[in-house]
């Protein structure tokens, strides 16, 4: 599969540059690493969900993970969840749900056509998206779920930088000026993390 490279690059540029306070998704400066040849995870602390960018002739797929696996449901479970993606499909435009790996897991896709692809069609997508994800959460009646993976998520930001050697002050500022909680709340996550650590001197 051969990808022309500029195209490549200016996509992953899109995401990574940008700003906290941007008011277009693509503008904020999302965390991307590349998982192969033409696979590329990117995050953002305010973002509640991970977004895969794969590249092919021609086109960019967009996907993000539901976390919602349907292979082991019942068949009325099953019929349940289908029935309520594919009434979303109709009723959010660019994006689709699809089925994919073994489990049978489900994922939000848009695919974008890349011979004529500027930065306003790109964030229309990643708003979809959004969109598409808000929707399913509601529609499924996962909150309760959504809300333990949006928890996961952010633990996973805050254990990556105590690998790399961040501070607590450190934590701190990226819990309330990038994830977006209150002082009190990020307060109450990094006594979880540190717990060793007193708070006195945040206070």
């Amino acid at each position: 599969m051969v990808v022309p490279v500029e195209i490549e690059e200016t996509i992953i540029e899109w995401l990574r540059s940008g700003n906290d306070d941007a008011n277009d998704v693509v503008d904020l400066p999302w965390e991307v690493r590349q998982l192969e040849p033409n696979l590329y995870i990117a995050e953002h602390p305010k973002m509640p969900f991970t977004l895969m960018v794969s590249f092919g002739n021609g086109f960019v797929r967009l996907l993000v993970p539901m976390g919602l696996e349907t292979f082991s449901m019942t068949n009325d479970e099953k019929l349940k969840v289908y029935h309520t993606l594919l009434k979303l499909n109709a009723e959010i435009n660019l994006m689709k749900f699809l089925l994919m790996g073994m489990n049978d897991d489900v994922y939000l896709a848009v695919d974008l056509d890349t011979s004529s692809l500027e930065k306003d069609e790109f964030n229309d997508a990643l708003s979809a998206l959004l969109v598409g994800l808000l929707s399913a959460v509601s529609a499924l009646g996962l909150e309760e779920e959504f809300e333990g993976l949006l928890r996961e998520r952010v633990l996973a930001m805050v254990y990556e930088r105590l690998r790399n050697g961040a501070s607590r002050e450190e934590l701190l500022n990226f819990l309330v000026s990038r994830v977006g909680m209150s002082k009190n709340e990020a307060l109450a996550l990094l006594s979880e993390v540190l717990p060793e650590e007193s708070d006195r001197s945040y206070m």
